[in-house]
């Protein structure tokens, strides 16, 4: 992988790291924060990255960013949500990459299912050890309960409604410069 590639694909991990963490202090309704907005598409990158790169170097970018967004983190949201997010992120993001592999190896033709597949199984695991983290003991339940499926329902649409984006930048780009060299 290009350096290049490195630097701006780990500056792009930080600052969807960062900016989710600050924004998911925010509710939108009673089900929703603005960081479920965001952060699905630190697992559209990390599948992108998957689809043309090995799963080292994948990985190794995603801990980077992980790493890079965890001070940062600390002075924008409350110490328990940083904390939270980064062992959710850390949990799910490499869950992502190696499921996204598996999936690859299985059913190499089924393009979109690898994306949209292990992104909608990570971001569960990764919905569910954030919230309980974050807000366990310091809301009732049934409000985190309302968060995490609301949370969870977004990121399962966005799992799916990024296909078409990963198909664009990863397959039919990749299948471009592939023809042109």
């Amino acid at each position: 992988m290009p350096l290049a590639v490195k630097i701006l694909c780990i500056f792009i991990f930080t600052f969807l790291i960062i900016a989710s963490n600050y924004l998911v202090q925010f509710p939108l309704n009673d089900f929703l924060t603005y960081g479920a907005i965001t952060y699905p598409f630190t697992f559209l990158l990390s599948d992108i990255l998957a689809e043309r790169y090995n799963k080292a170097e994948v990985l190794k970018i995603v801990r980077i960013g992980i790493l890079l967004a965890f001070i940062p983190s600390l002075f924008l949201a409350e110490f328990r949500i940083a904390i939270a997010s980064i062992i959710a992120f850390f949990c799910s993001q490499q869950m992502d990459v190696y499921l996204f592999y598996w999936i690859k190896s299985k059913f190499p033709k089924v393009w979109w299912l690898r994306s949209a597949g292990s992104t909608a199984l990570s971001q569960f695991i990764d919905t569910i050890v954030f919230f309980h983290i974050a807000f366990l003991f310091v809301m009732p339940w049934d409000n985190v309960l309302m968060l995490i499926l609301g949370d969870y329902a977004i990121k399962f649409i966005f799992a799916f409604s990024n296909t078409p984006l990963f198909y664009l930048f990863a397959i039919r780009i990749q299948n471009f410069l592939g023809i042109m060299r």
